[in-house]
């Protein structure tokens, strides 16, 4: 029985993840007409990742909905951006507050450097300004 279980929460995180994919062709194109949009860059950058997949995945497979992905402004090294994916819950699941987890971006070598799940409640805004933190709402 959970052998059988497993095998359909893999069927169901391949087709989560073929639309994912198919999110990501959608979003490069919106990309392409929107050149100066650096956090979708940095969004797909982060979406190409299949460790952030996987991640992805993992909350829709856990009763939750994807409402949106933003970038954290502020001061902080440039070619660093923080990307959050927030998610809500879906019945029989119930949250209080929404899910997020947050992916750590190099904008320069297109590369994700981290991925904290969840994400933390406060987020450093740089290091150059010790002891003032983003509150994620």
């Amino acid at each position: 029985m959970a052998e059988q279980r497993a095998t359909t929460d893999d069927k169901k995180a391949d087709a989560l993840k073929k639309s994912l994919s198919e999110c990501i062709a959608q979003g490069e194109a919106a990309l392409s007409e929107r050149p100066d949009d650096p956090c979708l860059a940095c969004v797909l950058i982060a979406l190409k990742d299949t460790d952030v997949q996987d991640h992805f995945v993992k909350h829709l497979l856990d009763n939750e909905a994807f409402t949106r992905a933003y970038c954290l402004g502020g001061v902080s090294i440039p070619e660093v951006q923080r990307v959050v994916f927030e998610f809500t819950c879906v019945l029989p699941k119930i949250c209080l507050f929404p899910v997020r987890f947050m992916v750590t971006v190099n904008v320069i070598t297109g590369k994700v450097e981290e991925i904290a799940d969840p994400a933390p409640t406060f987020v450093p805004v740089s290091e150059q300004m010790p002891g003032v933190a983003f509150q994620l709402p």
